[in-house]
């Protein structure tokens, strides 16, 4: 007769997560993190050592516009990143504001040839 026994949850999750690369088990985590967040929420995440601000920070932005909501970083020292969990249509668009920064009417003038020596 086989022996049986019952996985745990740990088990279970491992098996459940076997075959998913580091990026899309971070994406799951974010969004999870996320999930329990209304509108108008506020939230921090206190950083681990091994963590980077700006890393934490690109991963909530990602996981918001997956859930297909807003999220606005306030400035904060230390260890910890705090936001506001606003609608989708509040946030400005980086790339569009990039683009019209560097978007010129005029061409860029051709260069003095330099003398000859």
């Amino acid at each position: 007769m086989p022996q049986v026994r019952k996985l745990t949850d740990q088990e279970v999750t491992a098996l459940q997560n076997k075959n998913k690369g580091k990026r899309q088990l971070a994406e799951e985590e974010y969004d999870a993190m996320l999930s329990s967040y209304e509108m108008g929420d506020y939230g921090e995440a206190m950083l681990e050592p091994s963590e980077k601000r700006l890393t934490v920070r690109n991963r909530l932005k990602a996981a918001a516009k997956r859930r297909g909501i807003g999220i606005l970083f306030q400035r904060t020292s230390g260890d910890m990143v705090r936001f506001k969990v606003v609608p989708a249509d509040e946030m400005r668009d980086d790339e569009s504001d990039l683009e019209a920064a560097v978007a010129s009417d005029t061409p860029p003038r051709p260069r003095k040839k330099a003398r000859a020596k």
